[in-house]
């Protein structure tokens, strides 16, 4: 089932791989960091480890949000599981995780076999790091909602946080089986592919015409680009993956596996000028600029 890699980064392809994978693994999926998500959750982005909010956060942003304001309101006239979740849902929408997490426990507590909240208190381990604490939540998911190709793919990118790919490869198949136009979990396969060092070109490809206005999949298929070793093709699709930090700091690690130290530190430096805060991108300018003067590996 694995494919060898094409030769393109002189001798270095494996090597390259590594160096991408290394860079923009997946920690909760999410891979989450600031590295951008390359896998994809259907209705929620996994944007890696989130801080619980302030009391003073929350309640600001209670007062402002009409949806969440609404939906707060319903959990107090008509409480139970449908409004518990729809808090959480909203709570999750504005990036109060811990809140989020307090809502869907409320709904499960009073519905064991609320798919919906398992799945969303699934997302929200993963999200925060911690995908093995989400399991138990997934696997319930997807058996009190077998025909869910959500819950499915959700289980795949917990599994794929935790290094089982394959088995996330086989989840992320039973959502498209469920769900044909399940661009999400299509796009996960491109991603696990890449992974596991398959050429993954074509698949990638099929993700993004399935879902042409989404940026997750224009930048897998550019890290499949890269691993094939067509520097070129993962340029171009980096940058229609639009002029973000990540699309330049994902460039820049594609250079790093070429041993293109210069060029990379110049796409390092893009990244963090972009984004101030980005740890990630200073480090590899460092690393690119000491490989650079030492003509040696970073």
């Amino acid at each position: 089932m694995r494919s060898r890699l094409r030769e393109g980064f002189g001798g270095q392809g494996v090597m390259a791989v590594v160096a991408i994978v290394s860079a923009l693994a997946v920690a909760g999926c999410g891979l989450h960091g600031s590295a951008a998500n390359r896998l994809s959750s259907g209705s929620a982005r996994a944007d890696g480890a989130t801080k619980p909010a302030s009391n003073a956060l929350v309640q600001t942003v209670e007062a402002m949000d009409p949806q969440l304001t609404a939906a707060l309101l319903e959990a107090v006239a008509v409480p139970g599981p449908a409004a518990y979740r729809r808090v959480a849902r909203e709570y999750r929408r504005v990036g109060i995780l811990d809140q989020a997490h307090e809502y869907f426990t409320r709904a499960v507590k009073l519905d064991p076999a609320d798919a919906d909240s398992h799945e969303g208190l699934a997302r929200i381990w993963r999200d925060w790091g911690t995908p093995h604490l989400g399991l138990g939540d997934a696997y319930r998911a997807v058996h009190y909602a077998p025909d869910s190709p959500s819950a499915a793919n959700t289980l795949g990118t917990l599994l794929q946080a935790l290094g089982y790919t394959a088995e996330a490869k086989e989840w992320y198949g039973r959502a498209l089986s469920l769900d044909p136009k399940a661009w999400y979990a299509l796009n996960n396969l491109c991603y696990a592919a890449i992974m596991t060092r398959e050429v993954a070109i074509d698949m990638c490809r099929a993700a993004v015409m399935a879902a042409p206005d989404a940026q997750a999949p224009r930048n897998n298929l550019a890290l499949a680009h890269a691993a094939a070793g067509d520097l070129e093709g993962a340029k171009r699709w980096f940058r229609r993956a639009g002029d973000t930090a990540e699309s330049h700091y994902n460039y820049g690690v594609t250079l790093m596996g070429r041993r293109e130290y210069v060029q990379a530190a110049e796409a390092f430096r893009k990244a963090l000028e972009l984004d101030p805060l980005h740890a990630q991108a200073l480090v590899r300018i460092r690393q690119a600029e000491r490989a650079a003067a030492e003509g040696g590996r970073p």
